[in-house]
């Protein structure tokens, strides 16, 4: 037995000094993509136009929401990486991923997605069956996607922006209230311009696009450009027609903000790299400040605030 024992404590003090526990730290931590958290905040719609934006109850159910999907897409960067390991490798940008690049060892990657994918669903299962419902289906959705439906042209871009839509719901669930369709339908569109942004950076960028992602040899700039064009002239569409079927028509004010965002980033697009990285976008100054306006704006629409405000003068 002692023999044995020594032999472990051989082995781990070999593993000690060939890995960096910072390093694999650090990793991990890099792999949980924490600068694309802000894709949770699709969850903070539901919240703001059902009009619970000061309900405590309501935000306490939709952080714990938020903390179970951002750990539950944590999980999924780290197996989708996983299973794209000798893609990654040859891709410019993505060769220096921490799996890609060897930073976290396969092993201990599956170890720690796997508690995040139980942490993320135990923390989904406290606000009811249904929420937990719609983190299994995005889990299920973005299995898919890591497994085969990337590789399928057009089908990789709406599996994406069909993410968006499940967190746009679960925002929703977590609260217990409706949403607009319409409103939904917006976020599904918004997020097929950024995926479809995307796709065009990465066909710009990569010298042999075929060997980066397989499906990136199916598209050309010239077509993802009409896309880009089609999908956002119905986003626009969408959202006017949100505007126009909500209550108070003052909500049609919100409408030049969302036409300057959107013909912001088809500039940006066609004018720099930003879309290859969308949380980029806020490092735009105009980009930022129009996107501040737009949520003031429909706040005080929605909120009454200009009314408030004239019976307290009064």
């Amino acid at each position: 037995m002692f023999p044995l024992t020594t032999r472990i404590g051989e082995r781990m003090a070999e593993w000690s000094q060939t890995v960096n526990p910072v390093s694999i730290t650090t990793g991990l931590l890099r792999e949980t993509r924490p600068w694309q958290w802000y894709k949770q905040g699709v969850m903070f719609l539901g919240v703001i136009f059902s009009k619970n934006l000061l309900n405590a109850e309501a935000w306490i159910s939709l952080l714990i929401g938020v903390v179970a999907f951002t750990a539950v897409a944590g999980a999924t960067y780290i197996f989708n990486d996983i299973n794209d390991l000798e893609e990654d490798r040859n891709h410019t940008e993505k060769q220096h991923r921490p799996i890609a690049s060897g930073q976290v060892p396969v092993p201990v990657a599956v170890v720690f997605g796997s508690l995040l994918a139980l942490v993320g669903l135990g923390a989904a299962y406290s606000l009811g069956p249904l929420f937990l419902a719609v983190l299994l289906a995005y889990l299920s959705q973005n299995a898919l996607y890591s497994l085969y439906l990337k590789q399928v042209v057009f089908v990789d871009v709406l599996i994406v922006a069909i993410g968006f839509v499940f967190r746009a719901i679960a925002g929703v669930v977590a609260i217990d209230v409706f949403l607009s369709p319409w409103l939904i339908v917006s976020t599904f569109l918004l997020a097929l311009v950024l995926a479809l942004g995307k796709r065009r950076n990465e066909l710009k960028v990569s010298p042999d696009p075929e060997v980066c992602r397989d499906v990136l040899g199916e598209y050309s700039k010239q077509n993802i450009d009409q896309l880009l064009v089609m999908t956002m002239a119905t986003l626009l569409m969408a959202y006017s027609l949100y505007s126009f079927s909500r209550t108070s028509p003052a909500m049609l004010a919100t409408l030049p903000f969302a036409f300057f965002g959107v013909f912001r980033y088809h500039h940006l697009v066609h004018t720099t790299n930003i879309a290859g990285q969308p949380e980029c976008l806020f490092t735009d100054r105009p980009s930022v400040v129009n996107l501040i306006l737009w949520g003031v704006v429909a706040i005080a629409i929605l909120y009454n605030v200009p009314e408030i405000a004239i019976e307290v003068i009064r």
